[in-house]
Order: structure tokens, then sequence, then C-alpha cells
């Protein structure tokens, strides 16, 4: 995975164009500065003031803000730029990370890290990677213009700079740890409030508002607390910096006016530095620390971008698999485990470690073991998003990450233990899993998967609308709905997560019966937790912390200690 720097080398030539041209104004500014003092010293002296002096000054004037702006242009382009291409990667990464995103955060807090977190990503590349570049550059030709006119005054502008990054480092790292607990709680703010958009229609439901609002209120305060604290650092931090460099500026000042004054200790009654110089001196001092100035309020930016990207960095480290070209089998094929093993997330251990098995074509097979066995990181595995930390799946003659998953997953029907279901119509649900269905395809399915009586029972019928998330109707229902939609799909494999959990007895029984006659010429690999009313199943794997520990018919698995220990679990 990149850093933040290697990122925004990615737009080089804009910002270092950028740095030239902020150079370039430095230079300018010195050759301004220059000016002004002989315009004071002739105007000091009475003499008379060139015409083209007066319109150098309004020349210089007039270009270097507009090099300024300039520079400040295309360090805005860079960003915007960078910040659209990041965006574009980790929406590309999420969509072939499938459910691989959710060892990360919610989706509320994906997009909010998208949203908000890249965006924060903006004062770091448009002003503080180019300020680090000018904090030296303009200081550096500041001091050898002051040096040519006094040595001491340049060494006292470079002997008191350095206090400024000193305690700029110093006060950012408390600033910086606040960043990155903001980033957090933003995170967590953002996925509460979808969770809660969701839910809005079975929140009025419940009549609960007032519970969920004080929730809210509550969450939402304590994001304004801490983004006061954060801002309380900066300020600090911002007060500190002006201070040291007032002090700075008027210590410089201090010594060319006790110069001109002929009261210099060391130099009694003596000018070393004359009134054009010193003035010239003066109007630099200023401008030579302003740089350092700006890298300490750009520096609360480079937290808060630190902080953004540290939230993003999860994403790019997922396991994700790119897949390849080859096309993907249209009829059932062997499928083969070699020796599979999938890495969890930082927090949980191995998902499935050394699977060896094989499906063959039109086989159906059921996954049984405890809770967090990995019977769903099993099915998963042959979705493609993620990349095998060891071993190989192949499909027929193919590896599978070689090939096209798009196609792949056109292939197959899967049914995790909550389907996914878009605000809408049954109909317009239905009809994803193909766009052409006929009024009486739909019919049938319905009818397959039991669910012609509640769905023509609605006063809509299919043009029910749903919530999302299919808010509105059972669990029982959305599963038996999910088996419908699959239906229609006419997929030669099969990966079912525990379709029926939600099911009483009575329709579960049902259920698996019409499953075991659809699902005839199919390839199936079925995850359950329970073996009743699965004896025409071919084969059963017994898997437990990750690892097949027996295959055998549905009775010979039941009589396994390991599944009686972990049947008798669950059912309490």
């Amino acid at each position: 995975m990149q850093s933040l720097r290697q990122l925004v080398l990615s737009e080089k030539n804009r910002l270092h164009l950028a740095i030239a041209l902020g150079a370039a104004a430095s230079l300018l500014m010195i050759w301004q500065c220059w000016l002004l003092a002989t315009l004071c010293d002739l105007a000091l002296h009475q003499q008379q003031i060139p015409t083209d002096l007066l319109l150098h000054i309004l020349v210089l004037w007039l270009l270097r803000p507009m090099l300024l702006a300039a520079k400040d242009l295309l360090g805005l382009s860079a960003s915007q730029n960078l910040r659209t291409s990041i965006r574009q990667q980790l929406l590309g990464i999420i969509s072939r990370a499938g459910p691989l995103r959710q060892r990360i955060a919610s989706d509320g807090d994906l997009s909010t890290r998208l949203l908000e977190q890249v965006d924060a990503l903006d004062p770091y590349i448009s002003r503080y990677y180019p300020q680090l570049y000018l904090v030296v550059l303009c200081p550096l030709f500041i001091s050898v213009a002051v040096a040519s006119q006094s040595v001491l005054a340049a060494l006292l502008l470079l002997a008191t700079a350095p206090l400024i990054p000193l305690f700029m480092i110093l006060l950012g790292k408390k600033a910086a740890k606040a960043s990155q607990q903001q980033v957090q709680a933003l995170g967590l703010l953002g996925g509460r409030f979808l969770e809660f958009l969701r839910g809005a229609q079975l929140i009025r439901q419940l009549q609960a508002e007032p519970l969920v609002l004080n929730r809210l209120n509550n969450a939402c305060e304590d994001y304004r607390t801490r983004t006061m604290s954060v801002l309380s650092k900066a300020f600090l931090s911002g007060a500190v910096l002006e201070l040291f460099a007032s002090l700075a500026i008027a210590l410089v000042a201090l010594y060319l006016g006790l110069g001109l004054l002929g009261e210099l200790p060391w130099a009694k009654a003596q000018i070393p530095v004359s009134y054009q110089p010193a003035l010239f001196i003066l109007l630099m001092a200023p401008e030579f620390y302003a740089p350092l100035r700006q890298l300490g309020t750009d520096y609360h930016a480079k937290a808060q971008a630190e902080a953004a990207f540290a939230s993003l960095a999860p994403i790019w480290a997922l396991p994700v698999c790119a897949g390849g070209d080859t096309p993907a089998p249209t009829e059932p094929v062997c499928i083969e485990f070699r020796q599979v093993s999938l890495r969890g997330s930082e927090h949980r251990a191995a998902l499935v470690t050394a699977i060896q098995a094989q499906i063959l074509p039109a086989q159906r097979i059921a996954v049984t073991g405890p809770s967090g066995a990995g019977k769903t990181s099993l099915l998963e595995s042959l979705l493609g998003f993620q990349q095998p930390d060891q071993g190989q799946i192949k499909i027929g003659d193919h590896d599978l990450t070689d090939l096209n998953l798009a196609q792949w997953r056109q292939q197959l029907v899967y049914l995790s233990q909550q389907s996914q279901w878009l605000k809408g119509s049954l109909r317009s649900n239905l009809l994803l899993a193909k766009a052409s269905a006929t009024e009486a395809e739909l019919k049938l399915v319905l009818q397959q998967a039991f669910c012609a009586d509640f769905v023509f029972a609605l006063p809509q019928g299919l043009d029910t609308q749903l919530a999302e998330s299919g808010i509105g109707l059972s669990g029982g229902q959305l599963q038996r709905l999910a088996l419908a939609r699959a239906l229609l799909k006419q997929s030669w494999c099969w990966l079912l997560d525990e379709p029926a959990s939600m099911l009483p007895p009575a329709q579960q029984q049902l259920y698996f019966q019409q499953l075991e006659q659809l699902s005839r010429g199919k390839t199936l690999l079925l995850a359950t937790h329970q073996l009743q009313r699965l004896d025409w199943l071919d084969q059963v794997w017994l898997i437990v912390q990750g690892q097949i520990v027996a295959k055998g018919t549905v009775a010979e698995i039941q009589a396994h200690p390991l599944y009686q220990v972990s049947y008798q679990q669950e059912s309490q």
C-alpha cells in the first residue's frame, strides 16, 4: 500500500510547478522590498523619484499576487484530480470486495470515509506539500539577500527560525492525536445515522422517534465537543507560533534600530547598517517567517490528513481478488479446493485453513459446524472476492483467480443469511435477477418458493413498496423471496448460507423438500447448522475452527462427536 506522500507524487508535475511559482514570487518579493526601500530612501533625502522605479514597483505589485494565485490554483487542481482518483480507486476496491468490506466498517462508516475523509486530504495536497519546499527555498533566498547587507541580521534570522518548527511539532502531536480520534468519531456518527435512516419506517412503527433523536443528539453533542477540542489545540498552536515569530522580528528590528541610532554596545557611535539596507531587511523579516508560520498552520492540516489517510488505509489493504480474462464455465464443472487458506482481519484469526475438498458436477453438499467455524467464509471464497492467502480454488481446469469474475458470478446463486434488498417494489427487486422476466415467470418462481400466498395477499401485490433492507416484511418472508429471486437466475451453481434459518420448523421442512426438487442437476453448497430433513444430500463436510475434520453422508456426520457437540450448543 502506498503512503500519503507517495500518492501525492502522482500529481508531482502540477505541484512542482506550483512550488516553482511560489519560489519565483519570493524572488519578486525580495526585489520589491529593495525597490520600496530605495523609494523611501530617496523620499527621506528629498531626491527626485524616477518614473521607472514607480513603474517597476507597480509591475511587481501586480505580478507577485498573480504568481501566488497561479500557485494556489495549481495546488487545488492537483488536489481535485488526486482526490477524484483516490475516491475512484477506493470505490473500485469496495465494489470488488463484496462482503469483505464489512470487515472494515458498516456501509454508513465507509460512505463517510469516502466523502469526508478523502476531502480531508485536500489541505495536505494543495497547501502542505508545496509549503514543505517553500519553507526551505523562500527563507534561503531571503537569508542570502539579507546577508548581502548584514551578516549579523541574517544570523539572527537563521538562529530564531528553528524555534517555530520545534514548537510546531511539539504542539502538533497533540493536535494529530485529537484529529485521529475525531475521524473515528465522525465515522461512527455517519454509520449510526445511516442505520437510523434505513430503519426509519420501523422506528416510526415502534414510535421510537424520541429515543432515536435523543441518541442522535447525544452523538452530535459528543462530536461537537471533540471538534471544539481539536480547534482549541489548533488555535493554541497557532498563537504560540505567531508569538515566537513576532518576538524574532522584534529582535531584528531592535538590532537595526539601535544600529541606526549608534547605540549598539559593541559599535558605539557607529552605524553598521545604513537606512536603506536596514529598511530592506526590516521589510523582509516578516516574509522570512511567513513560510514557517504558514507551515505551522498547515501542519494541523497534515495531522488531519494523516488521520484521514489512516482511516482509508484498511480499504487499500483488503485482500481483494482482481480476477483474469478466462471465460467462466456456463455448465456444471468440478470445483476443487487445494489447500486453501483465507486470512482474517487484524482482530480475527484465519477464516479457513488448508481446505482440501472437491465438489463434482451437479453434486449437492452441505457444510456444517458450530458458529464461527468458517462455513460462510468457505462459501464466500467461491464468490472470488478475496484472494486466497494460500492454495488454489480450481473451477474446472482453471484457477478461480484467472476467471473473468463478473462472468463467473453470473453463474452463481448466492443466498446469504440476510439477502440484500433495495428500496422499491417487490417486482423491481425480483427483476434484479432477470430483467426480462415475464409475469408468468414471476408467478411461477413465487409459487415454487412458497411466496405466492402472502405476496398476492398484499394490497398492491408485486407492486408493494419495500423499504431499504426489506423492512416491511418478516425475515422468513424475505428468505423465501430470496429463493424466488434465485430461481429466476437459472444458474448451475448454488451457494446457500442458512437459507431457511428464519422460518418456523414446519415451513423449513417444506422449504427443504422444495429445495431438493429445485436443485436437481445443479451444483449445491449449503451452509447449515442442522442436518434434519437433508437426507437427500450427496455429502456433508464437518468444519471446525476453519478446517474440514470429517466428510460423509448425513447419517455419518450426525453420529460424529464434534457435530453432536456443536448441535447441542446451537440448540441451547
